[in-house]
């Protein structure tokens, strides 16, 4: 049984990563944070307020 707990506690990881802010382009504007690749909880930018919500895929923002 601890080998499929240990698979469930690295599946429910949640990963930091900050971004440049699609809004102003501030480097590093934004820390997100990330389960399976999509966003957990809302992102704001501290420089001009720009709203990433819970939920989105953020592969349409890294590829900019």
């Amino acid at each position: 049984m601890s080998i499929f707990a240990d698979c469930q506690d690295e599946r429910n990881k949640k990963t930091i990563l900050e971004i440049d802010c699609p809004g102003c382009h501030e480097e590093d504007g934004l820390e997100v944070f990330l389960k399976d690749g999509v966003t957990v909880g809302e992102s704001i930018c501290n420089t001009c307020g720009y709203v990433i919500l819970e939920g989105v895929s953020l592969e349409q923002f890294l590829e900019r």
